[in-house]
């Protein structure tokens, strides 16, 4: 019966992992997409657009300061970006 019971679990968690899978190609596949369409009608990046000269500067300090980690968070905080795309445009400073 313990075999049984293993046998259901893995298969219900391989099922599972599959649709997870699945479901984070697709949410890619989407975001491509709408990242073309809005490169296409040449509307800014909403997140890009809350930075100012003023939060600009304050990236540039805490990275000089060698507070990366730090300007990244503000960033982030300010925005709303991803980790990815906040430390990109850190990384750019």
């Amino acid at each position: 019966m313990e075999y049984i019971s293993v046998i259901l679990i893995t298969f219900l968690f391989t099922i599972f992992n599959k649709n997870i899978s699945a479901l984070q190609r697709d949410q890619k596949r989407i975001e491509s997409k709408l990242d073309r369409i809005i490169e296409h009608l040449g509307l800014p990046e909403p997140s890009k657009e809350k930075i100012n000269d003023e939060l600009k500067d304050e990236l540039v300090k805490l990275i000089e300061a060698n507070k990366k980690v730090k300007a990244i968070k503000r960033l982030r905080d300010v925005t709303g970006m991803e980790l990815v795309e906040a430390k990109d445009y850190v990384d750019s400073l």
